[in-house]
């Protein structure tokens, strides 16, 4: 069975070679003026392959009967695209290799290719070429509209080699060129990714200054807010630790599960846990969720376990969570004893690894879930899309 992009090639290329084919005859040279102007053979041979299933055979025939011109050009590219996106990387770059060949070309079309060369060379795991080829094209065309392309293409090959220095490098060129959002997130990260390494080396003064230049270019980003304060508390400054978390919470609530714990150690190191029962009480008030509920229950606890369950139970009503049932059940297994008891330890067991089998974070892009929070989704690749769950199942 064919599939969808080899039926929309076969389309494209009958297609192209019909009205090829249909505007020589009408506008013949004058050299061939008094000669018949034929179907190509190739285009016979193409039919045949395809009439036995041989796809492959049959797109290749096609092919070789499209001549290169000026109507024909934006066809040969876009099967050079549609072989790459089938994995048919080698017979990508022979069709761009082959459009380079031309002398007819135009210089746009020639940079239009060249991109396309690039992406089959990355396609292909062959960096080294894509880099030549995009580095000279980023030296020789300059002030014109392939520049975001080419550099978009640099910070992608730079991204996948984790080479951040170079990437934080294009990349401010990028957005100075073709400023979006993505980028501008993207390069963000490329600053924090930096700030890692140098925390790993405990080279903290330049990791806090990677965290602050993210900020500088996406005062939106999260992660930078959480990493500074990481830093800032494995140097003892608690309070500055306090400031930066609490910034967290306020660029992206959804990771208010995230920004608890570490805002509790710090508290607990400086001011006890009044500054921090105020916060969590402001934050449930604000977006309720079930790590706010459970740190405030955990917290009536030690003074009223009545007003505590009572406090649970009302909380429930107003945003139930499978994690807030399997507290209540926690609660309510301290006060049972007999057969109640024992119900309750089964049906605690249950939800417990009913809570542990279901996905913690999920990509907010492409919906790709996981149990462990990745700044950059592993499917789709874009970053800062993942986040906490939230809702029955989640937060």
């Amino acid at each position: 069975m064919i599939e969808l992009t080899e039926i929309g090639l076969f389309l494209v290329l009958f297609v192209a070679l019909f009205v090829g084919w249909a505007m020589g005859r009408k506008n013949p040279t004058k050299k061939n003026k008094q000669t018949k102007k034929s179907i190509p053979t190739d285009y016979f041979r193409g039919l045949n392959h395809l009439l036995n299933d041989q796809h492959s055979e049959a797109i290749d025939a096609f092919v070789d009967s499209l001549e290169v011109n000026s109507d024909t050009f934006d066809i040969h590219l876009t099967l050079g695209n549609l072989f790459r996106k089938k994995g048919e990387i080698q017979k990508a770059i022979n069709i761009h290799q082959n459009l380079l060949a031309r002398p007819e070309i135009s210089q746009r079309e020639m940079r239009m290719v060249q991109l396309e060369l690039a992406s089959d060379f990355m396609s292909a795991g062959l960096l080294d070429r894509a880099g030549r080829l995009l580095l000279n094209m980023a030296s020789t065309s300059r002030k014109t509209e392939f520049q975001p392309k080419i550099l978009t293409l640099l910070v992608d090959l730079y991204e996948f080699e984790q080479s951040w220095d170079k990437a934080i490098q294009i990349g401010s060129e990028l957005i100075k060129e073709a400023p979006t959002k993505k980028e501008i997130k993207r390069l963000a990260h490329f600053h924090c990714e930096m700030a890692q390494e140098s925390q790993k080396k405990e080279q903290w003064k330049h990791a806090f200054q990677y965290y602050k230049e993210a900020l500088d270019v996406d005062s939106s980003c999260v992660r930078a807010s959480i990493g500074a304060a990481d830093v800032l508390n494995s140097q003892g400054r608690y309070r500055d630790a306090i400031k930066e978390l609490k910034h967290a919470a306020e660029q992206d609530p959804e990771f208010i599960s995230i920004i608890l714990p570490k805002l509790k150690e710090c508290y607990q190191k400086v001011w006890g846990s009044g500054g921090y029962i105020k916060f969590l009480q402001e934050q449930n008030q604000k977006k309720p969720s079930a790590a706010l509920i459970m740190g405030l229950v955990q917290h009536y606890m030690e003074t009223d376990k009545d007003y505590a369950e009572m406090f649970l139970v009302e909380q429930l009503r107003l945003h139930p969570t499978i994690k807030g049932f399997k507290e209540l059940i926690s609660l309510q297994l301290a006060d049972s004893q007999g057969y109640n008891q024992q119900h309750l330890v089964v049906l605690y067991e249950l939800i417990d690894q009913l809570v542990q089998a279901k996905h913690k974070y999920q990509c907010r892009q492409c919906g790709f879930p996981g149990h462990q929070l990745h700044w950059q989704c592993p499917s789709c690749k874009n970053w800062g899309v993942v986040k906490p769950i939230h809702g029955l199942e989640g937060e």
